[in-house]
């Protein structure tokens, strides 16, 4: 199966991106999935035009202090693993509020601190980003996790939170 979300085999996502590369010719082709699948998989990487990596220290358990040098590493890993192509952070964040997980702790100062060092770090180094999310999503405490619901940078009244 392909990705995290395993609803298609790598052969039907394939096909997927041929059947759209062939119907939008000249529009470049991507796949949105975690950064270390593109190296796990190389047919699929081959395929895309354009990698969109999502890269969350959090998830995988980075303390704060080390979250954007883990970032870094992801975006390369993902970056070699095109062989050059252009690599977006298709999703990249930190949460609010809610449980520890492993070393990766959520507060309202390391949600700052993630954002503005992504932010920076993207500028500097030109790299296109997508920060999730914009809004809090309460709905997702139950497939996340407490945390699930506290990634946005306004709340769910859609008031900013930083």
């Amino acid at each position: 199966m392909s990705g995290l979300s395993e609803e298609l085999t790598e052969n039907e996502l394939l096909e997927y991106i041929m059947r759209v590369k062939k119907e939008l010719p000249g529009i470049q082709v991507g796949y949105v999935d975690a950064y270390y699948e593109f190296e796990k998989r190389p047919n699929i990487t081959d395929a895309c035009d354009v990698i969109l990596a999502n890269c969350y220290p959090f998830w995988e358990g980075c303390h704060i202090d080390y979250s954007l040098v883990y970032m870094k590493d992801m975006y390369h890993r993902a970056k070699r693993a095109g062989n050059g192509k252009k690599v977006i952070i298709s999703e990249a964040g930190w949460p609010s509020q809610g449980q520890v997980f492993h070393g990766a702790k959520p507060s309202f100062i390391n949600a700052v601190t993630y954002f503005i060092n992504a932010q920076q770090w993207s500028k500097e180094e030109d790299i296109e980003m997508f920060y999730f999310s914009s809004f809090d999503e309460p709905w997702k405490i139950g497939s996340e996790g407490d945390v699930g619901a506290y990634w946005g940078l306004w709340d769910k009244d859609e008031k900013l939170k930083y």
